[in-house]
């Protein structure tokens, strides 16, 4: 269902999400089998963690490293936390791949970035083809903007870099994304950078060539790209600035 917006929003910094209930402080012990993680939490209990990132995680897995969890209750569920960041390189790195469609659908609702200037409503989870979803329908005045969002976790020299592993699903995301452009509609990707150490962003060309060369043909071919960062701390994470791509 698509969430109607009434006005324009605020600055990009008003755009937050906070963690409620508070999260729970632990060191990492260890990423393991993809998605759990076991944390030794500052009340000396030891606890699986599900890990919401299908990443390699490049440059955020440090044994030890001081971490936070959310408390994730619920019947069914293996594990009762869900691991959110990650004390590295002095600054925290904000890991669940999930927070970003949340975060850049509020910037949305609230005409927070300059390709959502003028929004009108907001829809989550569109199906654009048998086998393919993409994140956000934003209904504008201008026309209708198909968006797809990745988190941003990998930062080196202060450049932050997308993937951090080879990603065939993020390949075919740009292709249908040009798709849409050629058949007359708009499109975009906005990468959300979690975390305060990074002053650009860049396509990995060292790590997924591919994908590298696909944003440059993507962005060509009319489909628009927009960084943002965050800045993530144990209260929650905010909205603090767009950066420049570099191709």
């Amino acid at each position: 269902m698509a969430r109607m917006i009434s006005s324009a929003g605020p600055a990009l910094e008003a755009v937050r999400l906070d963690f409620d209930p508070p999260l729970v402080p632990g060191r990492l012990v260890r990423r393991f089998k993809r998605f759990l993680a076991e944390v030794d939490l500052d009340s000396g209990q030891r606890v699986l963690a599900h890990c919401p990132n299908s990443g390699s995680m490049l440059g955020c897995l440090e044994d030890g490293a001081p971490v936070y969890l959310s408390p994730s209750p619920a019947p069914g569920r293996r594990t009762a936390y869900t691991w959110e960041m990650i004390h590295i390189a002095g600054g925290w790195v904000g890991i669940n791949t999930g927070l970003p469609n949340r975060l850049v659908a509020l910037a949305a609702e609230r005409r927070a970035l300059p390709c959502f200037s003028d929004a009108t409503s907001v829809r989550r989870e569109v199906k654009i083809s048998a086998h393919t979803r993409l994140d956000l329908l934003v209904q504008r005045a201008s026309g209708p903007l198909y968006v797809e969002v990745k988190n941003v976790t990998l930062v080196q020299e202060r450049r932050a870099l997308f993937p951090d592993a080879v990603t065939s699903r993020g390949a075919k995301h740009l292709t249908e994304l040009m798709a849409l452009t050629a058949a007359g509609q708009q499109a975009a990707m906005v990468y959300l950078v979690q975390r305060g150490d990074a002053d650009s962003f860049a396509p990995a060309r060292d790590i997924d060539p591919t994908y590298a060369r696909l944003l440059a043909q993507a962005l060509a071919a009319g489909v628009g790209a927009w960084v943002a960062q965050a800045r993530v701390t144990p209260q929650g994470v905010v909205l603090r600035r767009l950066l420049p791509l570099e191709i």
